[in-house]
């Protein structure tokens, strides 16, 4: 596994613009699953009461 990892470090290295995007789409990524929490998943909305469910 290590060996691995070493080989893709080295690869990195090597290619210093692919290691910029990879941590750019890292970031969109995180960035996209906090706006899809906070912003559809309904958290933080008021919980619904049995009731008005019919």
């Amino acid at each position: 596994m290590r060996q691995l990892e070493e080989r893709i470090r080295s690869w990195l290295r090597r290619h210093p613009l692919m290691d910029g995007l990879a941590w750019g789409l890292a970031v969109v990524a995180c960035v996209a699953l906090l706006v899809w929490f906070y912003g559809f998943s309904g958290f933080g909305a008021p919980p619904e009461f049995v009731y008005e469910q019919f």
